[in-house]
């Protein structure tokens, strides 16, 4: 590691931080502060050469690497410990090309800064609905946002990336130039190199309907069957998310909706879930930038978290009886049980065109476990394990694996593409990466097929 960090000194353009020297700890401020170690290094990259450079070091020595975007993966993800952080956040511009309609982001850019940059010419993609997510780490895992009735994932808005190489060498990945790669990228993580800039295709947005509606948790059998009733027939422009949760001051059930549009195109959602009677209702028509961060003090970081998730076939009574009973019996009243409705485009594209494996799911949950105090750290993770293994048989296959734990397993990993992706996955990996680097993530071992052996060890 110290040749590495004597490399880096000598030629890299951005700051090498190291334990005890200026900056060090700022640069471990992260969303969440359930990190397990700590860096030897961290490398504040300002350039692609930077990038390069770093993954050439860390490569030919065999030191760990971790990437940090915008800081908010809830599994730590950012941090390698006794390895090399590099960090990202400087390189977080973004540039649109209205008559093109699309733009290009770095990959330290967050949301809150791609959309107020595209919302300057009135267009957007589907990104993440609180602002300090980061565009890379969302985007790599698939990516579901406000707009996925409407336009997709955000994989599925991403036209090409640029890509440092586990050898440190550099490509663009789009639907002519290493296909393979491209797949891969739309939902495979950061298993397969470090994605330098991502360009997406833009669409008309100008205005958003969201906010909260809330109801005390005692009614959520009713709420539920009323949402339920119609949310399938709902149109591409509304999808919505459910949230049981105490952080609101009493267990209660809260409704999120979010409609690309006018005040008006929300009526088919808020008429009849406004005449259930909520206790609160907070939505009202934003501008787009305003609805994507609303949510932002849901999401105050510095808590420590444990983030799970799986998929539901069918949001019927004995469901809701279960998240409502766990929701009550919550080690944290912070914690946040949300169900993502999926339905629209999102669910009509071909399955086959990215890894994504849960676009056929009519709702996903979204379990994230958040405390202050490291001693409740075991009881909330129990609470959230606890929870997946009694939704299991409720689930519809798939999942969403930038919402998978830090302990995730190859074979959790595995069942949350698919084996027919999951091998896909597996062959790409082998071919970028066969070494695997790139594994401080939800980790895709290179070269083993789910189809024709056991388990291989996990690194």
């Amino acid at each position: 590691m110290e040749k590495v960090i004597r490399q880096l000194r000598e030629d890299a353009t951005g700051e090498v931080l190291e334990p005890g020297g200026p900056g060090f700890e700022d640069a471990l401020r992260l969303y969440t502060r359930s990190v397990r170690g700590r860096p030897r290094a961290v490398l504040r990259a300002r350039t692609v050469e930077d990038v390069a450079l770093a993954v050439r070091a860390t490569g030919q020595a065999g030191v760990a690497l971790s990437m940090r975007g915008g800081g908010h993966s809830g599994a730590g993800f950012a941090v390698a410990d006794r390895g090399l952080m590099l960090d990202l956040s400087a390189m977080r511009s973004v540039r649109v090309d209205p008559g093109r309609a699309t733009a290009s982001s770095g990959p330290g850019a967050t949301w809150g800064d791609y959309d107020a940059a595209t919302q300057r010419h009135g267009l957007a993609s589907t990104g993440g609905v609180v602002s300090t997510t980061g565009v890379a780490g969302l985007t790599l895992g698939g990516g579901i946002g406000a707009l996925r009735g409407l336009r997709g994932l955000a994989v599925d808005q991403l036209v090409a990336a640029d890509v440092v190489l586990a050898d440190g060498s550099t490509v663009t990945a789009d639907a002519g130039h290493h296909p393979d790669l491209f797949w891969a990228l739309r939902g495979g993580g950061g298993n397969f190199g470090v994605v330098v800039r991502f360009e997406f295709a833009l669409h008309p947005v100008a205005r958003l309907v969201t906010g909260l509606l809330g109801w005390p948790l005692g009614s959520a059998n009713r709420v539920v069957r009323e949402f339920t009733g119609f949310a399938g027939a709902l149109p591409d422009h509304i999808v919505g998310e459910l949230i049981f949760t105490g952080a609101v001051g009493e267990p209660s059930l809260l409704m999120t909706p979010r409609v690309v549009g006018t005040a008006g195109d929300a009526e088919p959602l808020l008429a009849p879930m406004r005449a259930t009677g909520p206790s609160t209702d907070t939505v009202a028509e934003r501008s787009y930038v305003d609805g994507q961060r609303f949510l932002d003090p849901l999401a105050e970081w510095g808590m420590r978290h444990y983030w799970h998730t799986c998929t539901l076939g069918h949001l019927d009574d004995e469901v809701v009886a279960l998240l409502a009973r766990f929701t009550e019996g919550s080690p944290s009243p912070t914690n946040l049980i949300t169900v993502e409705h999926l339905h629209g485009r999102m669910s009509r594209i071909d399955p086959d065109s990215t890894p994504v494996g849960f676009r056929h799911a009519p709702y996903n949950v979204f379990i994230e476990a958040k405390w202050a105090d490291p001693a409740d750290d075991e009881a909330n993770r129990r609470w959230a394990r606890e929870l997946i293994d009694a939704l299991r048989p409720h689930a519809a296959g798939g999942a969403y694996v930038n919402y998978l734990p830090y302990d995730a397993t190859t074979a959790d990993i595995a069942s949350a593409y698919g084996p027919r992706r999951f091998d896909r996955l597996r062959a790409i990996k082998a071919r970028y990466d066969p070494a695997n680097l790139f594994r401080t993530n939800q980790n895709i071992p290179p070269g083993w097929s789910v189809s024709r052996g056991s388990m291989p060890s996990e690194r």
